[in-house]
């Protein structure tokens, strides 16, 4: 006899596939306005302040490295960390003084060497608490004594009334590739299956990529409590802009 397998829960021991899609992702996602008007003013009130002009910061998930590239812009010593090698690729162009590390965030591990980590829009396919307490740890790991570590995670407190109201899906086009994102809400798991589809015009023919991913929404509850068990202290929280579902915490080892 054969067991049913959830279709979601066969794609939540992997990160998410890339690899299909990291030119478009490198063209699309992340950049230019997303930095400006969303993640840089946030970090310039909670995170630049407390940090020398030479600081080291640790992107988690860092991509095709655009955040990286700004922050080097300012003086930081930049390292990424990112699991998918396609996206490596792009970030080594966007940013190349900073250093790059081809690793699964759940299992990476480095000496207590930055001032500071950072994560942003990574922890949506972090899957479980298991898997969140993890990373959490080998963040601690990494951090100077009272180094601090900034990110951004969806709240179910925060979604879950939004999955009701907003339409979620994304678009992106120009005149050489399109971009689209379509989003699935599974309300029982607080989970979200997102299809992803891509053109790309090559030598006049237009190829397509597809990949899947999951999107997790995580308890307020769960999240402090996996901080507090790694040892963080002065644990913070602001929403991280509104109708995003997600919010900001900042803590400090």
């Amino acid at each position: 006899m054969s067991l049913a397998i959830n279709p979601l829960m066969s794609l939540a021991s992997n990160p998410p596939n890339y690899e299909p899609i990291a030119y478009l992702q490198n063209e699309f996602k992340n950049k230019d306005k997303f930095i400006d008007d969303g993640v840089l003013p946030f970090l310039e009130q909670i995170l630049f302040p407390y940090l020398y002009k030479e600081a080291r910061i640790l992107d988690l998930g860092c991509g095709c490295g655009h955040l990286m590239q700004q922050l080097q812009l300012k003086g930081y010593q930049m390292t990424g960390i990112d699991a998918s090698e396609g996206l490596l690729r792009y970030a080594r162009i966007n940013a190349p003084e900073s250093e790059f590390i081809l690793s699964d965030i759940r299992k990476f591990e480095l000496p207590p060497t930055f001032n500071a980590i950072i994560s942003i829009d990574v922890f949506i396919f972090i899957l479980n608490n298991e898997d969140l307490t993890a990373v959490f740890r080998n963040v601690y790991t990494a951090l100077q004594e009272n180094g601090l570590f900034v990110f951004s995670i969806p709240l179910v407190e925060l979604m879950h009334k939004l999955a009701g109201e907003r339409y979620f899906n994304h678009i992106y086009i120009n005149e050489e590739c399109a971009f689209l994102e379509l989003f699935y809400y599974q309300p029982e798991e607080k989970m979200w299956k997102i299809e992803v589809t891509g053109f790309e015009l090559v030598e006049k023919t237009w190829k397509r990529s597809d990949t899947t991913w999951l999107r997790k929404d995580h308890l307020f509850t769960d999240v402090k409590s996996a901080l507090e068990n790694v040892g963080f202290r002065e644990i913070s929280h602001l929403n991280a802009g509104e109708g995003t579902g997600n919010t900001c915490f900042v803590c400090r080892k």
